[in-house]
Parts: structure tokens; sequence; C-alpha cells
């Protein structure tokens, strides 16, 4: 699926294109004083954008496919927790450890990570890189509390259960695989939110952006042909809308 803010992206970038190509078919008429609005530079700039944008679509897979891996290995913890802690019961811990256990399974399972859908993921401006970090945040967290829960097992010499899954051992080798899976997380997160920053300056940068410019197109073309010409109501129904970034 793709977000409304993805689909608004490229309907101005094919706007954008539309304006271009208006401006050229003024002919000489279309002079424009500063170089940015001029039909060349313009046309660099769409190039520059198509091409930042397609390179967040380049790495978007990646991540959603790193962060739906992390998410069904994850999925394993909490149930796994519980079934911990009730083995710790079953080998007559002291009851200062029982206590601490429970603490950590109560954490591991109030700090459950929610899916993350593919639409969820395709924000704009601060947006996607808040998620990640506040994601990321979770996930991290519940491998401390997982980490804890193992190194309370492993310091008590009765805790020795026959299921394998819950032996001291298993739990260390799934603890490595999901700092593994959240590493690859981070590996992916990173530059898609660099591309999508470098794609959000070249859209909605004020000035400079591809929006800001086709603004000022629109004024210029007004200022040349008057507002009432059939000239400015031909770029004036080209819709851009800008955004904060």
């Amino acid at each position: 699926m793709v977000s409304t803010i993805e689909s608004g992206m490229n309907t101005y970038i094919g706007h954008f294109q539309l304006l271009i190509n208006v401006c050229e078919g003024f002919g000489m008429k279309y002079n424009p004083q500063s170089p940015a609005l001029q039909t060349m530079a313009m046309r660099s700039q769409l190039s520059a954008v198509q091409t930042a944008v397609n390179l967040v679509d380049t790495l978007l897979p990646d991540y959603i496919a790193a962060e739906s891996a992390r998410h069904e290995k994850f999925a394993i913890v909490p149930p796994l927790a519980t079934r911990v802690q009730a083995a710790a019961v079953v080998a007559n811990l002291p009851d200062a450890i029982i206590t601490r256990i429970k603490e950590i399974v109560r954490k591991i399972h109030g700090e459950r990570a929610k899916k993350i859908k593919p639409e969820d993921v395709a924000g704009v401006g601060g947006e996607p890189a808040k998620h990640i970090s506040v994601s990321q945040t979770s996930f991290n967290e519940q491998i401390e509390h997982f980490n804890q829960l193992i190194d309370l097992a492993a310091s008590q010499t009765t805790y020795m259960p026959a299921e394998i899954d819950l032996s001291v051992t298993s739990l260390s080798m799934l603890l490595n695989k999901l700092r593994l899976t959240n590493d690859a997380v981070m590996f992916a997160a990173v530059p898609l939110t660099t591309a999508r920053q470098e794609r959000n300056t070249l859209l909605y940068a004020p000035k400079t952006g591809m929006i800001d410019t086709a603004l000022a197109v629109k004024e210029y073309v007004k200022a040349v042909f008057g507002a009432a010409s059939p000239e400015y109501k031909e770029v004036n129904h080209i819709k851009f809308q800008n955004r904060k970034i």
C-alpha cells in the first residue's frame, strides 16, 4: 500500500512536469530573471526530486522486510518469558528472585511493540525518523529486559528446566538472534531516514524546494500575463501544496 502522502508527492511531481511543459509553451514570453525559475533549471530540479523519490522507494522494501522479521522474532519473547517465570516458580527459586522475575515479565508484556504496516512507514518530514526512533527504543528495552531475565535464571543453580527452549543456553541463543534482528532494522533505517530527509528537502525546503519553485513560477506568470489572463489560469489550475519539514 502507498500512503496518501506518498501518493501526493507523485502527484506534485507530475504537476511540476506539466508546469514546465506549459511554461515552455509560452515561448519567449516566459523569460524570468531568476535562474531557478528558468525551464532548464526546473527540469534539473525535477530530475533531482525524481532520483531522491526513487531512492526512498528502493530502500523502503528492505526496511519493511527487516522490521517484519524483527516483529516475528520478538513476538516469541512475551509468551516465552511467561513460561520462564512459571519454570522459576516450579524450581522453587528464592522469593526475591521470583518477585524480580515477575517484574521483568510484566515489563516485557507491557512494552511489546505493535507491528508496523508498510503504509505507516511511508511518512513525510520528521515523522518516519521519529517513528523509527520510538520503535527502536521499545525493542532495545525488550532486549534489555530479556537479558535481565536470563541473567536471573542463570544465577540460580536450581533453575534447570527439562524443556530445552527454557534452558539458559537456549534463551541466550535467542537473545543473540534478537540482537541481530534488531540491528538489521537499524542498518536499514539509517539510509532510509537519510534518503527521506534529502527527498523532503528537495520537495519542501523554503525558497529552494520544488513546491516553492512551482508557486514562484505561478506568481511570475501572473506578473507577466495578468491574473485574468488565460496563461495564468492555465498554470493556476496546476495545484501544489507545501509542507513543513
